[in-house]
């Protein structure tokens, strides 16, 4: 392991003199730690927003830590704080490998009320045993009070499934702010466009925004249980909030060294700009002290290749093993599907080596290259062989997937890049339609799920046009002519 070390790490030197506060840039996150001209820690707590796998795992990885943070979990629904009460409020862990079973407890509980619309969330602590003085375990600081009552939220680990995001950030909003950091850890990309969006629309009072690119193995074995089925590590770094980072503009034509010293902070960031939040400082320095998530930071761009790696894979084994209800093994041996992947990998290669934020990055057009991710989703398939992918698993339950973000995310960047990825927008349909059928002959109210999204025309040539306008049950097509060449 490298000895050389990062900005955010405490370097090896004697503690300060006693009565002398340390400098915040380098010293560990506590409240205690603080220099008097810096920004004071808010609280050590630490929110979590969705109770599946990763959710679950998580909690327990951060509640077995020395001296662990305050953990709430946040729940929507009164039967799931039922199921956590009737498991003695216990987050279990189950190693698949030894079949060891971890029980740990502590854990505060804020849960919601009301509707969606003017939610309210009741506070729920953990008290100790009597034998202990029956108190709470984790005393609320003044800070964190709220007017209405309710617990402010400084750091937010969100592990919802993606077409869920918006709905559960809405209903915390008004509990968080400019200083509050949000780490999200979801499969799919494209989700912070949709919060930018819809929920934190204002730059000025947003907060800061996380990414955490997962490659642990897990499932549920029931309510507050996971099995840890195989062990993998936890890619962490800030995200470049582009109203406040804009991208600089394409070409070799700027000259930096005529940029004001506050142009080149906004055009060319550096990492520690990017973590000028301190609760972005606290949640990385917390998380990485896990050794079962083994989280590492990385530099943004760093980081959003790892992410755009992992979706070449998402977009390959999860809507075909969804389709075609097989285990990712399966991919490997069947020639028809290898020609299938190969289109779609083709077509994926395209849209990311033609991406704004990786223009001038060295080597991206081969770390992209269609070979080169043809090899890494064929060792990801066979390292994940007798595993089934999460899309699989949504539609055999009858939920909604995440091809949104996966798939529908390669679309949505190649219309930025006016590439018309017909391939990809086909498998995105066909998900859709595979649950949109299943879920209508169990329930005919079911309303269209395309309601909620924005009516825009895709034309998958540059002569024929596809208009998204209903005339009673059809879609209209139009065709304006010869396809482009």
């Amino acid at each position: 392991m490298s000895s050389s070390q990062s900005w955010w790490e405490a370097p090896a030197t004697p503690p300060p003199e006693e009565g002398k506060a340390p400098n915040l840039d380098y010293a560990r996150l506590d409240p205690e730690t603080v220099s008097e001209d810096a920004e004071e820690l808010l609280t050590r707590r630490v929110h979590l927003l969705g109770v599946g796998a990763i959710g679950t795992l998580v909690a327990h990885s951060l509640m077995v830590l020395p001296n662990p943070p305050p953990i709430t979990l946040l729940l929507h629904q009164a039967v799931k704080y039922d199921d956590f009460k009737a498991g003695s409020r216990i987050v279990r862990l189950v190693n698949k490998n030894t079949d060891i079973n971890d029980e740990q407890t502590g854990y505060d509980v804020d849960l919601m009320q009301g509707d969606t619309g003017r939610p309210f969330w009741r506070h729920y602590p953990h008290r100790l045993p009597k034998s202990e003085g029956g108190g709470r375990k984790n005393p609320l600081n003044e800070a964190e009070k709220m007017e209405s009552g309710e617990v402010f939220i400084y750091t937010l680990i969100v592990t919802v499934k993606g077409p869920s995001t918006v709905a559960a950030l809405r209903a915390v909003r008004h509990r968080i702010d400019q200083r509050t950091t949000i780490l999200l850890m979801q499969n799919g990309m494209g989700q912070i466009d949709e919060l930018n969006t819809e929920v934190f629309t204002d730059p000025n009072t947003r907060p800061t925004y996380m990414l955490g690119v997962i490659s642990h193995g897990c499932y549920m074995q029931g309510p507050f249980a996971v099995v840890h089925a195989g062990f993998g590590t936890v890619a962490l770094g800030i995200y470049r909030d582009k109203d406040k980072y804009p991208l600089p503009p394409k070409g070799n034509e700027m000259n930096t060294s005529t940029l004001s010293d506050a142009d080149r902070k906004v055009m060319f960031p550096t990492d520690k700009d990017l973590y000028s939040n301190l609760s972005s400082r606290y949640l990385l320095r917390t998380l990485t002290r896990s050794p079962v998530l083994a989280c590492a930071a990385y530099p943004y761009l760093d980081l959003f290749q790892l992410q755009l790696e992992k979706l070449v894979s998402n977009c390959l084994l999860n809507p075909l093993t969804a389709l075609l209800d097989m285990q990712n093994g399966a991919m490997l041996d069947n020639p028809h599907l290898r020609r299938v992947q190969r289109l779609l990998i083709a077509e994926i290669s395209l849209v990311i080596r033609g991406l704004p934020e990786l223009q001038g990055i060295p080597n991206a057009r081969m770390r992209f290259s269609p070979a080169r991710l043809e090899t890494l989703f064929q060792g990801i398939a066979n390292k994940t062989a007798k595993n089934s992918s999460s899309m699989r698993e949504d539609v055999r339950k009858l939920v909604k997937t995440e091809i949104d973000y996966i798939n529908g995310y390669i679309v949505d960047r190649g219309e930025e890049q006016g590439i018309k990825c017909v391939l990809n927008y086909m498998v995105k349909h066909l998900v859709k339609a595979r649950t949109f059928h299943d879920t209508l002959s169990l329930r005919p109210s079911l309303p269209n799920d395309d309601d909620s999204e924005p009516a825009r025309a895709f034309r998958p040539y540059g002569a024929v046009s596809l208009n998204t306008e209903r005339q009673g049950d059809a879609v209209v097509l139009e065709d304006r002519g010869k396809p482009a060449a």
